[in-house]
């Protein structure tokens, strides 16, 4: 059979396996609905959302003083009749967490719920803002501040949600935690590590967390489309420290091999190592959900994107999307670099350092990768030691938190699609799971490019109407749960 030939063949079958694809059901159902649309009424909370959401920025707990944060919050909940527990590690009294419940009105076997959130944020430069970033300003329908979008922004919608809950009295047929975590932004040792490991008998019961990890987004993938991303799993973490050691020199006679120049091939090939695009099952979900609200053939391309000769023509696009490329790819970053300080430029120093932020693919065992990185490493005398490793992590999509979070977002925006998401960053959602809770990231609001581009960065806000509409989402999701 002539190569052609060879080819038209396979075309017509991938087009047959189309066909029958596109006769079978997506793979996120629809979990029905109780008969009852219980809602938030907006107009009652609203003046009190924006309040204590502007209050939590003004209180600057940059990487710590998450104990003036957590005792704002208290002092909300114990309004309500809500006890509350403060905790924090012993020698760390400002690096606190705080746990609220809300038990079920009958004796219960079901697996109780966490509404899981993080106190501390990253910095900001005043100079650098439009607004003042502990101000929480309100100008053009919008909260500016530190924090609005991670994640102060979603502790007040969780804060509304577990007060209707009570409220409204709410028959619950399973417990509810809100629960507030230190030091996430910083690697969460004074937060979800130590209530874990020191504290384990706080979360018998749970079964389920709903944190952060992901937003929804607006004509960010694909133009005109409304996608919740839901994230059911994170990449591993490999944080390593670099250093080249050598003899000082003089810049005007520099040898072939002294410390900076080392330490810079050596990144220059770790950059360059590994940099293949993997589509995994991990990540077959999210394309799908993409090919269902994209036109022929982006969409027959999208949902195959397990057949190799159809993967390859979005490998593309996944190169020109920072974002595409972060869930496809184990990635290298160059987080710092230094050499011994109060040197001059004629100085060639005998120290030179740098960190590496290494994210790694579900499948990648974190010591093995640096096993790799090492024999890099012996090429050009650099040590390598790591700083913190965990594993890539994943939850079920078939769990009744995935589904009704899928469900009730979709319901609450028509033509909106939820996506199984798999997140390139670490959240406390990692930790969790390692105990067996489902969890899943979603702060429910809709974001655009440019609002997406905020985090961590210059300017960021959140909208009065992504407020709402997130507080809404999760309280219906709560009442669906119960």
């Amino acid at each position: 059979m002539s190569k052609d030939r060879s080819f038209f063949c396979r075309l017509g079958l991938i087009v047959c396996l189309f066909l029958f694809i596109e006769c079978v059901t997506s793979p996120i159902k629809n979990t029905p609905l109780k008969e009852e649309n219980h809602i938030l009424s907006w107009n009652k909370r609203e003046a009190e959302t924006i309040k204590i959401l502007t209050d939590l920025i003004r209180i600057k707990s940059v990487r710590g003083n998450e104990k003036q944060v957590a005792e704002y919050i208290r002092s909300i909940f114990e309004k309500e009749g809500i006890k509350t527990k403060l905790i924090s590690e012993p020698g760390f009294p400002d690096r606190v967490n705080l746990i609220a419940e809300l038990e079920p009105n009958v004796p219960s076997s079901e697996k109780g719920l966490i509404l899981g959130n993080h106190l501390d944020v990253v910095e900001a430069d005043p100079k650098e803002w439009e607004e003042d970033p502990f101000a929480g300003t309100i100008k053009e329908g919008r909260i500016h501040g530190r924090g609005a979008l991670d994640c102060k922004g979603l502790i007040v919608m969780q804060i509304i949600s577990f007060l209707e809950l009570k409220r409204s009295a709410v028959p619950l047929k399973r417990k509810v935690m809100f629960l507030s975590m230190a030091d996430e932004e910083s690697g969460s040792e004074r937060g979800a590590r130590f209530l874990l490991k020191v504290h384990p008998e706080l979360f018998k019961g749970y079964g389920y967390m709903l944190n952060e990890g992901s937003f929804g987004t607006k004509d960010v993938a694909i133009p005109g489309s409304t996608i919740f991303n839901i994230q059911y799993a994170e990449k591993g973490n490999l944080w390593l420290n670099v250093k080249a050691k050598g003899d000082q020199g003089h810049g005007s006679t520099p040898s072939q091999n002294y410390p900076s120049l080392r330490l810079l091939k050596f990144l220059t090939e770790v950059l360059e190592y590994d940099t293949e695009i993997r589509i995994s099952e991990e990540t077959q979900g999210f394309f799908y959900q993409l090919g269902s609200i994209s036109s022929f053939p982006k969409s027959f391309i999208l949902k195959n994107s397990n057949i190799p000769v159809l993967r390859r023509l979005l490998y593309g696009p996944i190169r020109a999307s920072r974002q595409l490329s972060a869930i496809t790819r184990n990635t290298k970053s160059v987080s710092g670099l230094k050499t011994e300080e109060g040197k001059g430029h004629n100085v060639l120093s005998s120290l030179a350092e740098a960190k590496l932020d290494v994210r790694l693919l579900p499948g990648f065992d974190p010591l093995e990768y640096l096993k790799e990185i090492r024999k890099i490493a012996e090429k050009y005398e650099v040590e390598v030691e790591p700083a913190s490793t965990v594993t890539s992590d994943k939850s079920k999509l078939d769990s009744i938190l995935f589904q009704t979070i899928a469900s009730v977002a979709t319901r609450k925006i028509p033509g909106s699609v939820a996506a199984p998401f798999i997140s390139p960053g670490k959240t406390d959602n990692a930790y969790f799971r390692q105990i067996g809770m489902e969890c899943y990231g979603l702060i429910p609001v809709l974001l655009s490019e440019k609002e997406l581009a905020m985090l961590h960065a210059k300017n960021e806000s959140i909208s009065l109407e992504n407020v709402q509409l997130g507080t809404q989402i999760i309280f219906e999701i709560l009442y669906q749960m119960n």
